[in-house]
């Protein structure tokens, strides 16, 4: 037997982007895997095929959550240099990164189309534009400095492949040999100043600087 819409587990009514914050909400306390159109409707208090009145599928979802993400992300203040907007839109899209890992994980890849998503990324060209840059170099350094931030927030996500500061990563490290390992067994207490934000901050810094020397001069 059909269940009836309960109404009480949603505030007012269904709409695309509730149908998205729910998705997202779900996918940050029980993981990807959970995401299912039923399971969805479930969390809004309907029935799954309400929900297709406003997603037609779970790839619509996906692309609709990874807008929701990237929709969080504020231009960077007015009249800024390129340089200074690129700082700001990759540090802003980890920071989105950090407060949704689940989210982000499942949906970084996806292609941005809805026009929130892109306003950030419009503003950053511009910046790159007012400095000198044409459309094409302006387009190849937003790629360079969103896909440095993406990467970065997602190893960050999943467990940094090399990090001595957790403890799961220092024990493998000591598990080393360390005369076939003389740096990351031998020296892995070094390795445990190596922390995320500042290895974010030395990398990011220096993209900028070969940008500085390549595209935008």
């Amino acid at each position: 037997m059909p269940v009836a819409e309960d109404r009480s587990r949603r505030d007012g009514p269904l709409s695309r982007t509730a149908v998205l914050d729910a998705a997202i909400a779900l996918v940050e306390r029980d993981g990807a895997n959970a995401l299912t159109m039923r399971r969805l409707g479930a969390e809004l208090g309907v029935e799954a095929m309400s929900l297709y009145h406003h997603v037609p599928n779970r790839d619509a979802v996906l692309s609709g959550m990874a807008e929701r993400l990237m929709s969080q992300l504020q231009p960077p203040p007015k009249g800024a240099g390129w340089q200074d907007a690129g700082e700001w839109f990759a540090r802003q899209l980890r920071i989105v990164a950090t407060s949704s890992p689940q989210t982000f994980a499942l949906t970084a890849m996806r292609p941005l189309l809805e026009t929130r998503a892109l306003e950030p990324v419009e503003a950053l060209l511009a910046a790159l534009v007012r400095a000198g840059a044409s459309p094409a170099d302006a387009l190849m350094a937003y790629r360079a400095l969103a896909s440095y931030a993406r990467g970065y927030a997602l190893a960050e996500v999943a467990g940094f492949t090399v990090d001595a500061t957790s403890a799961d990563g220092e024990g493998a490290l000591g598990a080393l040999d360390t005369d076939a390992f003389p740096i990351l067994a031998g020296r892995r207490d070094e390795l445990r100043d190596v922390r995320a934000d500042r290895a974010f901050d030395v990398g990011l810094e220096a993209l900028i600087a070969g940008l500085s020397a390549t595209l935008v001069r």
